[in-house]
């Protein structure tokens, strides 16, 4: 049944990935060792389109750096690895309307502990401020694993649901 359940949540996740085109979720970055624990240090580049419910479509542009490292390779007796995760976001918004505004950037850094089964993927979403707008902020939902860390969906969300938002999920 467990097997089951992974299979599913691998296909429904390469399904989401296919039908998002545009949303290029590019890594580039570096493996290095320290004392047993595999730490990556990575880039993932966001290109893509977001509605907006005030300006209609937007684009978001941008990168997000992140550094994933495994903490203890020994399972602990429920099955779950110790992952340290630092999320450093840098991107910019633009209307596709062509208005004139100031700039919308969404920028911030987390640092966090994590518990992920070495067969399960962690959903994790962040939010971010966006400069000169105070109606809405990004949400960016991450898929965590073992192995490192990749963009399931981007989103502009309410500024009132704020914190709500910053959660985490296993599947």
């Amino acid at each position: 049944m467990k097997n089951l359940i992974m299979i599913l949540a691998a296909f429904s996740l390469l399904f989401i990935m296919g039908c998002q085109e545009n949303l290029i979720n590019e890594s580039v970055g570096a493996l290095s060792v320290q004392k047993d624990n595999l730490v990556i240090k990575n880039t993932l580049k966001i290109c893509c389109e977001i509605r907006d419910a005030k300006y209609g479509m937007c684009n978001l542009s941008g990168c997000v750096n992140y550094v994933h490292q495994v903490l203890n390779w020994t399972q602990n007796p429920k099955g779950l690895y110790k992952v340290s995760l630092r999320l450093q976001m840098d991107s910019k918004l633009c209307d596709k309307l062509g208005m004139v505004h100031m700039e919308w950037r969404a920028e911030g850094r987390s640092d966090d502990i994590l518990y992920v089964s070495e067969e399960g993927i962690l959903l994790v979403e962040k939010c971010y401020s966006i400069t000169n707008r105070s109606d809405v902020v990004l949400l960016v939902q991450y898929l965590v694993t073992t192995n490192g860390v990749g963009i399931s969906g981007v989103s502009l969300a309410p500024l009132e649901k704020k914190l709500i938002y910053n959660s985490y999920k296993e599947y």
